[in-house]
This record gives C-alpha cells, sequence and structure tokens, in this order.
C-alpha cells in the first residue's frame, strides 16, 4: 500500500468515527433539548389550565387533537398518582396509527375533591425538525470529510514530491554510470536530514565498491600471471624425458591442482563482475540459437558418453545480457552433461516465458535447496569446481529471472522463470 493511500485511509477512517460518534452524541443532547423546551412549554399551560379548569373540555366534547386535549380524572383517595413528565404513544383512532406525545401529568383539587390532570404535545413536529437538522449535519459534515480529504491528499502529494524524488533516484541509481548521486533540496527539515544521511551513505558504498572492484581486479590479474608460469612449467616437466614416473606423477597433480587453481580464480571473478553488475548491456535474444551453438561445442562430450538431446525447433526470445545468456546456458547444459549417465538423455524446453533443461541421473546426495550455493556438490568430481550453478543464479538474479530446481520420475529439471511474478515496492 501506498504512503500517501495509508494516510487518506487513516484519516477518513478516524473522520468516520469522530463523525459517528458525534452525530450520537448530538441526537442525545438535542432529543434532551428537545424535550426541555416541550416541558416548558407544558409547564407553561398547566398554570393556565389550573387557572381555567372549571370551563376544561369535558368527555362528550373533547377534542381528538391531543395538543389541545387535556385529561381530568378523578383520584380515588386511597391513591398517591406520580406527578411529572413522561413520553407515551397515543394510537389515532381514526388512522389507527401510533403517535409519540410528550405529556404532563399533576394533581389539582377543585372543590375537595383531587383529579388526575394529564396534557398533551407532540413529539412530531419536533422529530421532523431533528431529523432535518441531523440530515442537514450530516450533508455538511461528510463534504467536509470529503474536501479535507481532498485537500490533505493535494497537500500530501505536494508534500511528500521529494521523498518520492528521492526513492526514484535511489531505484535507479547505479554504481557503474559513475554518476554522482544527487538530491533535491526540499523545504521540509526531515527530508533534507535524510538527503544528507542517503548522499553520505551512497558515497561510502561507492567508494568501498570500487575499491572492492579494483581489489578484485588486481589481485586476479596478478594471480594470472604466476599461474600461468606455473603451469607453462609444469608442462615444459612433464615433456622431460629424465623424470621418474614418481616424480612425473607429482609433477601431474601439481600441473592439475594449478589449472583447477586458474580455472576457479577466473570463475570467481566472473562471479563477482556478475555481482557488481558489469554486463548491463540488454539485448533481445534468441534462445534456440544459443542452445544450438553451445550444443555444437560440446558435441564431442555428448557423443562420447551416448546422450540423446532433444532441443526446441523455432526460436524463443527473452531480453538480457548476449554474454551472460552464453555462460547460463553452457553452465546448464555442461552440469546436465557431467551429471548424467552413460546412454542418458537431455530434454530441453523453451517458450517466450520460461527455459527448462532436464537430464537423467542420479538423484543428488544432500539437500535440494543447497543445489544453486557456491562451492557445493553433488558429486566427488573433481573436474568441477562447484561455482557454474552458482554462476547461473547470480545471472538470473542480476537479470530479473528466477532458477528452480526438481527431481522427479529420475530427471534432473532445472527451470529459468523470465518474468516471475513478483512484488513491487510500495511508497
Amino acid at each position: 500500500m501506498k504512503l500517501l493511500t495509508k494516510i487518506s485511509l487513516n484519516f477518513l477512517s478516524i473522520s468516520l468515527f469522530i463523525f459517528l460518534t458525534g452525530l450520537v452524541v448530538f441526537y442525545f443532547v438535542l432529543r434532551q433539548q428537545v424535550n426541555q423546551n416541550i416541558n416548558v412549554e407544558l409547564q407553561k399551560r398547566q398554570t393556565s389550565i389550573q387557572n381555567e379548569l372549571k370551563s376544561a373540555h369535558g368527555a362528550t366534547t373533547a377534542p381528538t387533537d391531543f395538543e389541545k386535549k387535556v385529561e381530568v380524572t378523578p383520584i380515588p383517595a386511597n391513591q398517591n398518582p406520580v406527578e411529572g413528565y413522561s413520553d407515551t404513544l397515543i394510537v389515532n383512532t381514526e388512522t389507527g396509527v401510533y403517535t409519540a406525545y410528550r405529556q404532563l401529568q399533576f394533581v389539582s383539587e377543585i372543590g375537595g375533591q383531587k383529579y388526575l390532570v394529564r396534557i398533551f404535545k407532540s413529539h412530531a413536529e419536533t422529530d421532523n425538525l431533528m431529523v432535518r437538522i441531523i440530515l442537514s449535519m450530516t450533508l455538511l459534515v461528510v463534504a467536509l470529510i470529503v474536501g479535507l480529504l481532498v485537500l490533505n491528499r493535494h497537500i500530501s502529494q505536494k508534500t511528500l514530491k521529494s521523498f518520492y524524488d528521492t526513492i526514484n533516484k535511489i531505484k535507479k541509481y547505479d554504481l557503474n554510470t559513475h554518476e554522482d548521486f544527487q538530491l533535491k533540496e526540499s523545504d521540509i527539515k526531515e527530508f533534507n536530514e535524510l538527503n544528507k544521511v542517503l548522499t553520505s551513505m551512497t558515497e561510502r558504498i561507492k567508494d568501498d565498491y570500487y575499491n572492492l572492484k579494483e581489489y578484485t581486479e588486481n589481485a586476479s590479474h596478478e594471480l594470472q600471471t604466476p599461474i600461468a608460469v606455473i603451469i607453462s612449467k609444469m608442462e615444459l616437466l612433464l615433456q622431460s624425458e629424465c623424470m621418474q614416473e614418481k616424480e612425473l606423477k607429482t609433477i601431474s597433480d601439481a600441473y592439475e591442482a594449478s589449472t583447477r587453481l586458474s580455472r576457479l580464480t577466473n570463475t570467481l571473478l566472473l562471479l563477482s563482475k556478475i555481482g557488481n553488475r558489469q554486463f548491463p548491456e540488454v539485448k533481445k535474444i534468441d534462445l534456440t540459437q544459443i542452445i544450438d551453438t553451445q550444443l555444437s561445442f560440446l558435441e564431442d562430450v555428448i557423443e562420447s558418453k551416448k546422450i540423446t538431446v532433444e532441443s526446441p525447433d523455432k526460436p524463443y526470445f527473452t531480453e538480457m545480457n548476449p554474454y551472460l545468456a552464453d555462460i547460463l546456458i553452457s553452465n546448464l547444459l555442461k552440469n546436465a552433461i557431467r551429471h548424467n549417465h552413460k546412454n542418458g538423455s537431455i530434454s530441453i524446453t523453451a517458450n517466450d516465458k520460461q527455459l527448462t533443461i532436464a537430464n537423467s541421473g542420479e538423484k543428488i546426495q544432500g539437500s535440494a535447496d543447497d543445489i544453486f550455493k557456491r562451492f557445493y556438490k553433488s558429486s566427488s568430481s573433481d573436474s568441477s569446481v562447484g561455482l557454474g550453478l552458482a554462476i547461473v543464479q547470480k545471472i538470473c538474479e542480476v537479470s530479473g529471472f528466477k532458477a528452480l530446481y526438481s527431481y522427479e520420475d529420475n530427471l534432473h529439471n532445472f527451470s529459468i522463470i523470465f518474468r516471475p511474478e513478483t512484488n513491487n515496492f510500495e511508497v
């Protein structure tokens, strides 16, 4: 949920809560005030009726309008009725509809006889007035809330503009472009403090990144030279005719270790470059063409193990760095060949959304969740440095892809999802 949406929803929910609570309180306060006004009016009528009680309406000529009706009832000597105000319902004999009334009953004495007198005032007029007042207030408050909500959203958008600019700048910033990380000045103190911290942090990260990058490149370059010298000297010694078998075996082992060290150095350097996103170029590539090219490079190994290969026969395209695409396909195919058995099979299926390479072979030793980790080996083979699938995972990470592995029906399935569903960052 975006920050602005959350602010608006919080504002709206709090406003509605306050409005509904205030509406209930306002109703009861208004009702109490109306009742007090009716009580005052009834009290005035009580004084007038007591003075003119002898000329009040009789039972035969009693008006049907309870606003003008006065009920006078003799009180037995053993009864003491309660005097005061109360609410009552009276049915209209003509329509059969009940109407709410406010009544006042009091005791008056005439010629030594006590009478209970009741006078009435209808709630209909005051209730209609209350409905109109509450409806008008509701419309006014709703209009006020909507206006405040629009105004709050407009002000928040204007206020948070520099914040959104900072977020977009961070999302688009790339250390490899060698551009300075500059943020716009804001008229809000807190945002300026945030920009200063981010700028300072970015400068430190950039310095550390360039230092690490330079160190990695220098170390790789400096290592390659002595390793190449060692390998060439070992090759010369292996060609010598004056060496004993035991000495040749020792030199051969040293030569293989040096060769493996050279491959490991190059692979780690490649991983570092991929992680540092030093391959920013993105193009539309033909997966089928790359697969066919890599299969032709590995044709001798495939034939030596008598592996049957099924590959796609029509072009499928995706967008990524062409160099990384070659490495990705090459590592997956080499892995499928290395961990396959003689007379095995490799099935390659592709479409615009996914590439899957399935190969026959024994189930891996250990957990399948570790298969993309660095230096993980599912077998004891010395020919692998254990970084091929780690490179595949890293390429997928920088390309926005997702690498998956499963083992079903004696087949190792490696799938590359080109456009996985992701949760975008929302502000």
